[in-house]
C-alpha cells in the first residue's frame, strides 16, 4: 500500500511539473504573440499619426497661403483707395 501511495504521489508530482512547464511554454508563446501584435498595433498607430499630421500640416499650409493672399489683396485695395483719396 505504501508503494502504491508513493507511486501515486510521484506521478502527481511529475504531472504537476509537466503541467507547470507546459503552462509556462503556452504562456510564453502567448506572451510572444501578444508582444508581436502590440508592436504591430503601435506601428500602425504611429503611421496613422504621421499621416494625420502630414494632412493637417498640408491643410494648415494651404489655409496660410489663402489667408496671406487675401490679406495682400485687401492691403492692395486699401493702398489703392488711399492713393486715390490723396490725389
Amino acid at each position: 500500500m505504501k508503494h502504491e501511495t508513493a507511486n501515486l504521489l510521484l506521478g502527481l508530482g511529475i504531472g504537476a511539473v509537466v503541467g507547470v512547464a507546459v503552462g509556462y511554454l503556452i504562456v510564453a508563446d502567448n506572451r510572444k504573440k501578444l508582444a508581436e501584435e502590440f508592436d504591430h498595433v503601435v506601428s500602425k498607430v504611429k503611421e496613422d499619426v504621421k499621416d494625420v499630421y502630414a494632412k493637417a500640416k498640408t491643410k494648415a499650409d494651404n489655409v496660410r497661403e489663402h489667408v496671406t493672399e487675401d490679406v495682400n489683396h485687401v492691403a492692395e485695395k486699401v493702398a489703392g483707395k488711399t492713393a486715390a483719396e490723396t490725389k
